[in-house]
């Protein structure tokens, strides 16, 4: 039994409803008890087995599954092949929903008759490798191989070579050169579709960086019919997103009706109102959308606007984490500029935020780490008709607030110890008070940097606090920086 044409649409229609994506969620073939090769089979318009066919139907809600199948049934032959050429799924995730994303996968759809490589960028949990997922899982008919790999583990480019090259023809290779010009044998030859999802991990290695940054140009020069799909935090720096051989896609948020659609199909109802809200806080992040939706069922009993009124974000530890894994990758000028967004928590035009440093930058120097940080999706512009100004995204924002006060903490007690105040850096070059603000009472930073202070040096820390202060006098006025601001900030709740 096959499906047909106008049944595979009525399928189609009825597994967008559920978020599914046509053969990379695992529930789909695990609940119709059958295996993920057959579930391709299906949409190929391959005969399967009659009871299976009845399975997959009945798996997206489709009990009418004659109308699915072909008019004439023709008897299972194990015989036929699932799929021509090479499909290398191994390392690929699968997927338990997929909302929206229509304009991207338009986009990708067209570029892929002329780019040579496309890179998904975006920040951690936008959905890069679910968005490469249902693109490759929809395209992949047009392609004689398909092979997804994971760069998660940081593979050296010579054992990724020697990995892709295996699949072709179970060859392997010990020189980059020549890998090189063994795959693209391959690319030129056959119409292939290359996944290498998660770029970002072999960035972190200057060597590697050059060897992949070398290796993906050299892929978008040579002649050939073949993709190379890309997903990384960051856009590659060494890499110029330009011309029709080489595209990039940012991805931002879910838009509000498809992160409707994800927050609904987990249980998560109640006022539109409400819920646009909570997309908005979250940026429509779908792996943070994820994240807080069982949180406010059990502890709010699904209240969305008691939740919002807590006026607090959860991240999860696994968002955290990779929030954290970008910054870990910042430089210093980059760092520093998160944490002075994350400071005034509101949008800062350049200049505003140029003079609060402690040493005069160069004007050139700062906007181009204004512009790294926008590459990786870490900022957030707003435009206007004389000037622009930047923030951060609520979710960037707490992991860089959190991390500033903890870098500030561990200085501390470095200083408590040695009474050298040269381990003062974040101490010494911001101000943890928003410039200008009377509302110390109200600061997140300082509260959060008092309080773990307290928890280290309980009743004995206005004391130290004024330790700090008698190391000042006598320093240079750059050595001193904004600490003395700092600790007297610290010390005012504190009845001194």
């Amino acid at each position: 039994m096959n499906a047909s044409t106008e049944g595979l649409a009525i399928a189609d229609r009825a597994r967008k409803r559920l978020g599914w994506t046509k053969t990379s969620t695992a529930r789909w073939w695990q609940d119709a008890h059958t295996s993920r090769a057959t579930l391709r089979r299906f949409w190929h318009g391959d005969r399967i087995q009659r009871d299976i066919f009845i399975a997959i139907c009945a798996a997206v809600g489709i009990s009418d599954w004659q109308a699915i199948a072909e008019s004439c049934e023709a008897d299972f032959d194990p015989a036929i092949p699932e799929f021509p050429g090479i499909r290398d799924w191994q390392e690929a995730p699968d997927l338990d929903s997929f909302f929206g994303r229509d304009r991207e996968l338009a986009q990708l759809e067209q570029w892929i008759s002329t780019a040579k490589i496309i890179i998904i960028s975006g920040m951690g949990g936008m959905g890069k490798t679910a968005l490469a997922l249902a693109f490759a899982d929809a395209m992949q008919l047009q392609f004689h191989g398909l092979i997804w790999r994971s760069l998660h583990h940081s593979p050296s480019l010579i054992a990724l070579l020697d990995s892709l090259l295996y699949s072709f023809d179970k060859t392997s290779v010990t020189n980059i050169a020549k890998g090189t010009i063994q795959l693209l044998q391959y690319l030129k030859h056959h119409r292939c579709l290359l996944i290498l999802d998660g770029l970002e991990a072999v960035l972190q290695s200057p060597e590697w960086e050059t060897e992949y940054s070398e290796f993906i140009q050299t892929l978008s020069r040579d002649r050939h019919q073949s993709c190379i799909l890309i997903t990384s935090r960051e856009q590659p720096r060494t890499i110029p997103l330009e011309g029709k051989n080489l595209r990039g896609l940012t991805l931002l948020g879910l838009r509000n009706t498809a992160a409707l659609d994800l927050l609904k199909s987990r249980g998560l109802t109640g006022k539109e109102l409400g819920l646009s809200a909570l997309i908005q806080l979250y940026r429509g992040n779908p792996f943070a959308l994820k994240i807080v939706t069982p949180f406010i069922q059990t502890v709010f009993g699904g209240n969305v606007a008691a939740f919002l009124n807590q006026n607090t974000l959860i991240v999860g530890d696994r968002l955290r984490t990779l929030l954290h894994q970008q910054l870990e990758r910042l430089s210093d000028l980059e760092r520093e500029i998160l944490y002075w967004l994350a400071i005034w928590q509101e949008p800062v035009s350049f200049c505003r935020l140029q003079t609060h440093f402690l040493v005069l930058l160069d004007p050139a120097a700062l906007l181009e780490g204004i512009a790294s940080l926008e590459r990786r999706s870490l900022l957030e512009s707003w435009f206007g008709e004389e000037s622009s100004a930047f923030t951060l995204q609520p979710l960037v924002m707490q992991s860089v607030r959190e991390e500033l006060v903890e870098r500030a903490t561990a200085e501390m007690k470095r200083v408590v110890q040695s009474h050298d105040i040269r381990y003062f850096k974040v101490w010494r070059s911001l101000m943890f008070v928003r410039p200008g603000t009377d509302d110390i009472a109200g600061d997140r930073i300082i509260n959060q940097l008092r309080e773990n202070l307290w928890q280290i040096y309980g009743a004995t820390l206005p004391q130290t606090l004024q330790n700090v202060l008698a190391l000042l006098p006598d320093q240079s006025p750059l050595a001193v920086g904004y600490i003395g601001c700092n600790a007297i900030a610290l010390l005012q709740p504190l009845d001194l």
